[in-house]
């Protein structure tokens, strides 16, 4: 938590403008959202504000983090 920048919220309340969703927001979602593009859990989509979940990110999410199936979009 130390090496999060202190210029923004570490978390903070966000909803999602596309899907009308909450997610995690602030420096703590940025940098989790960082490791998982250097990871390639995750890739930009056709659009800048698109990001994809890669096949191996689905995979890593259950195995990793023991996310279900039907909580990965």
């Amino acid at each position: 938590m130390d090496a999060l920048p202190r210029r923004r919220a570490t978390v903070r309340y966000c909803v999602d403008w596309s899907e009308q969703r909450h997610h995690l927001a602030g420096a703590l979602g940025a940098a989790i959202t960082d490791r998982m593009f250097a990871l390639e859990w995750l890739r930009h989509g056709k659009y800048r504000r698109v990001i994809r979940l890669t096949d191996t990110g689905r995979e890593e999410l259950r195995t990793v983090f023991g996310v279900r199936g039907d909580r990965i979009v």
